[in-house]
């Protein structure tokens, strides 16, 4: 059975709007439809501030892979693209995260949705409230533009005209 899901999309090492570009049709191939993409914005570094701007995105799309099978294949993307994990928060080329998988709560060692870390990002809220400002958080029981709203973070969120 398909099930709509959120993926956040960042980067901040190569030309990240090409990159983006070029990760759409993988997505598609390997994941499924994309239905809605938000505008993309730029933000400075979060947690490792010492590294160039990131460009964040959220994409809307609907998948019948587990989630297990999909966070194997976005992995499996991030390295096919020259994503190399070294540290937390360094610079990357691609960066895929699931946000949402339907209203599934997923509590795992190497997997956890909704992503814990989304009500105090925004890069990830802004993007997010774009394309899904109704959406319920299925632990928060609030919507994407409420919890935006009450994002404690309070750096600058661009969005990028393009």
């Amino acid at each position: 059975m398909a099930t709509n899901i959120y993926l956040s999309l960042g980067g901040n090492l190569g030309n990240t709007l090409e990159i983006f570009k070029n990760v759409y049709p993988i997505l598609e191939k390997k994941i499924g439809p994309i239905l809605q993409f938000s505008s993309i914005y730029q933000t400075k570094a979060w947690g490792n501030t010492n590294q160039a701007d990131f460009l964040n995105q959220v994409l809307e799309l609907l998948t019948e892979l587990p989630p297990q099978e999909l966070i194997a294949e976005l992995l499996a993307i991030e390295s096919e693209l020259g994503r190399v994990r070294k540290q937390q928060w360094e610079a990357r080329i691609i960066d895929l995260d699931i946000l949402f998988y339907g209203d599934q709560i997923v509590q795992e060692s190497n997997l956890q949705i909704p992503h814990p870390f989304l009500p105090q990002r925004k890069f990830v809220l802004i993007p997010l409230a774009e394309i899904a400002s109704a959406f319920i958080h299925p632990v928060l029981k609030k919507n994407m533009s409420t919890i935006e709203s009450e994002c404690p973070d309070s750096s600058e969120v661009t969005k990028l005209s393009l």
